[in-house]
């Protein structure tokens, strides 16, 4: 699963009794003991430099100031994530912790831009090209990272090796934890709680003194954040580590495993896999829909608003960045085994569940 978790939260609770149909959900998001490697000031810096995101848990550059613990695709939507994560179902978690030690380097720019054998290694180094071509600053070898593409290849391994847990690409460690959904203090919900509120009976029938009954995150620039010049005490989206009841135990990547060749210039062992399966010559060809998609299928349907009240789920999804192409392009290829699937399509993910046993 990649970015944020409100359909699959709305399939979990409208449908428990198909949780029994996934084995196990993999996650890039939230950062558990991350420290953001970008905006720091470099050694021998002017004092004029003042860091940024330095150290903080999150890497969302707009927010950093009012939440300095937010990640992209959990601060989307915190409580979401908090109903997937206690779901029951097990999880893995690919991390900032383990995604700030992957950062697309100059080598392996450099090293991609030489092998592109394929059309699909055309199609994904050229969409990377723009993201470097257009960053905002002159950092973008230390502060763009294979977030999703990184969970993916992590998954994908996994699953190969289901029976030890073992991937090739991750160092993994069982930690408990759990996702702030709503700031302390609790039991005093405002109007930025739409769970609470004037309500009388909580939403979902949540603690009124729970810890989904503090201040919600409104937006980046929420006033209730700041503390003068101090970092902003907001925690919505962070994936905490916690003990007692509202804790889970989630195998959490760590960091990324180095490359087995010390005499290699791609330093980890992600670098080379992602390039050698992207361009493997079996897979070379023009891109058709049908056939890379062979699940999928358009069809117009016009609900019977005379016997039915609502048609059915449909959901648009409109996020796909380039980082995106990365985790769609190489993931699925790495051998001819039964393939993963990840979206965060809930009428997708319903329909693949409806069709096993059970």
């Amino acid at each position: 699963m990649t970015g944020a978790h409100t359909n699959m939260a709305i399939f979990l609770m409208t449908n428990p009794d198909l949780k029994k149909n996934i084995n196990h959900i993999y996650i890039m998001g939230g950062g558990v003991r991350s420290k953001n490697p970008t905006g720091c000031c470099p050694k021998n810096a002017s004092s004029t430099c003042q860091p940024q995101q330095c150290g903080d848990h999150g890497n969302m550059f707009t927010a950093f100031r009012s939440n300095p613990y937010a990640e992209f695709n959990l601060f989307g939507d915190p409580f979401a994530a908090y109903q997937v994560f206690h779901s029951g179902i097990p999880i893995t978690l690919v991390p900032l912790d383990a995604t700030n030690t992957i950062p697309i380097t100059r080598e392996f720019f450099e090293a991609f831009e030489k092998n592109q054998r394929t059309y699909e290694a055309q199609y994904v180094f050229k969409s990377l090209k723009i993201d470097r071509d257009t960053w905002f600053d002159d950092q973008f070898y230390t502060s763009y990272f294979m977030w999703d593409s990184f969970m993916v290849g992590v998954a994908a391994s996994a699953m190969r090796n289901i029976r030890d847990e073992e991937n090739e690409f991750a160092e993994m460690e069982y930690m408990n934890i759990t996702v702030i959904t709503s700031n302390e203090p609790y039991g005093k919900p405002d109007s930025s709680n739409a769970f609470f509120g004037d309500r009388k009976i909580p939403k979902f029938n949540l603690k009124k003194n729970g810890v989904h009954s503090g201040h919600v995150q409104i937006g980046i620039q929420d006033p209730f954040c700041f503390r003068g010049n101090a970092t902003g005490i907001c925690k919505d989206g962070y994936t905490e580590e916690a003990t007692g009841p509202d804790s889970v135990r989630v195998r959490v990547a760590t960091r990324a495993k180095p490359n087995v060749d010390e005499s290699s210039t791609l330093d980890r062992e992600y670098y080379v896999n992602f390039l050698d399966v992207l361009n493997r010559p079996q897979y070379k060809g023009r891109f058709n829909f049908t056939t890379e998609f062979p699940y999928y299928k358009e069809v117009l349907y016009k609900p019977d608003f005379k016997g039915k009240k609502l048609g059915k789920i449909v959901v648009f999804d409109m996020d796909m960045s380039a980082g995106d192409f990365l985790a769609v392009g190489p993931s699925r290829r790495i051998e001819n085994k039964p393939k993963p699937c990840y979206t965060n399509s809930l009428a997708s993910a319903e329909s693949k569940l409806a069709s096993k046993p059970g």
